[in-house]
């Protein structure tokens, strides 16, 4: 190859890596917009009396029409329940009611460029609760403001760990702040909620949830036995399928979704019959993975921030 030709090619490279980034930004920018605009209309909605299906698919009907698309299913937790609950398909009819904190964790994605945010509103004045929500959003403050090049994100878990700790709640070893990738809800990366836990190098033009638990307990969950949120799992190739409609299945979640969490709901607007059968035969041959329900001790608080944030040469960007 010519020096003409090799330096064309390292010129039309350079272009398409410039296009790309600027279409990552974009979309990233717009999905951010979305979720800011979400949050703020949502918030009126979320009172004591209200349904939880009502304020989830609410939630889901504006990220759509505004031009977004959900990158999971809208969380709502309340009271010790920490993460992966949204409405079943068949309503459970729960309902908000005086003494519970409840979450809001939502996402919204541009052509898989997604972003990640929560927030907590709290019906409960007891003494135990009463900086639980403050907690979270100043040790998430602190968090951003460590954010750039070069640090590891296990120095921004441990300032996160004494902030949450200063108030005297705990952090949840089992969840945290997390790296986004293009359609991937939980990157390689991470950023722990404790100090003692692994970190990662932060990178320009990488994306975290900077994610803050807070709990009355001793900040560790368990899971439940009920899933309503899965998800495809990438590292099973072919297996076989007995069923039609598991193939059927199979190919609208691979279509419509990738490799973003979904909810059982959501299929059922399009799979009148065979659902249930379909969902079972692709989590029994490891197609799908389910997110159970994730709680704390029964009788414990938990409360939750996040925002995603995009490292910048100096420093971060925030996006949500």
């Amino acid at each position: 190859m010519s020096k003409k030709n090799s330096k064309e090619e390292e010129k039309k490279e350079t272009e398409e890596e410039a296009e790309e980034k600027r279409i990552k930004i974009e979309s990233l920018r717009k999905a951010g917009e979305i979720a800011k605009q979400v949050k703020q209309e949502l918030k009126p909605s979320i009172k004591i009396g209200a349904k939880a299906r009502e304020i989830i698919l609410m939630a889901e009907s504006k990220i759509k029409e505004l031009g977004g698309a959900c990158a999971f299913p809208v969380n709502l937790s309340v009271n010790n329940v920490a993460a992966h609950y949204t409405s079943p398909l068949k309503d459970d009819n729960l309902i908000l009611q005086e003494g519970d904190i409840v979450k809001i964790d939502l996402g919204v994605h541009v052509e898989g460029w997604l972003v990640d945010t929560a927030f907590t509103v709290s019906f409960n004045d007891s003494e135990r609760a009463e900086n639980i929500i403050q907690a979270t959003q100043v040790a998430l403050e602190a968090a951003k403001m460590m954010a750039k090049p070069g640090v590891n994100t296990q120095k921004i878990g441990k300032k996160i760990e004494e902030i949450v700790k200063g108030f005297n709640y705990n952090p949840i070893k089992e969840l945290g702040g997390h790296q986004i990738e293009r359609w991937v809800v939980h990157g390689t990366k991470p950023l722990p909620d404790l100090g003692n836990q692994g970190g990662a190098l932060m990178e320009e033009g990488d994306i975290f949830g900077v994610e803050i638990f807070a709990s009355t307990g001793l900040g560790s969950i368990h899971r439940t036995n009920a899933a309503y949120i899965y998800e495809l799992n990438p590292l099973v190739g072919r297996v076989p399928l007995r069923r039609k409609n598991s193939k059927k299945l199979l190919g609208f979640i691979n279509k419509n979704y990738k490799t973003l969490p979904f909810a059982e709901r959501w299929l059922a607007e399009e799979f009148e019959f065979g659902l249930t059968f379909g969902l079972q035969e692709l989590i029994q041959q490891g197609k799908l993975r389910p997110h159970y329900v994730l709680v704390e001790k029964k009788g414990e608080l938990v409360a939750q921030s996040e925002e995603t944030i995009l490292i910048t040469s100096d420093g971060y960007e925030q996006l949500t």
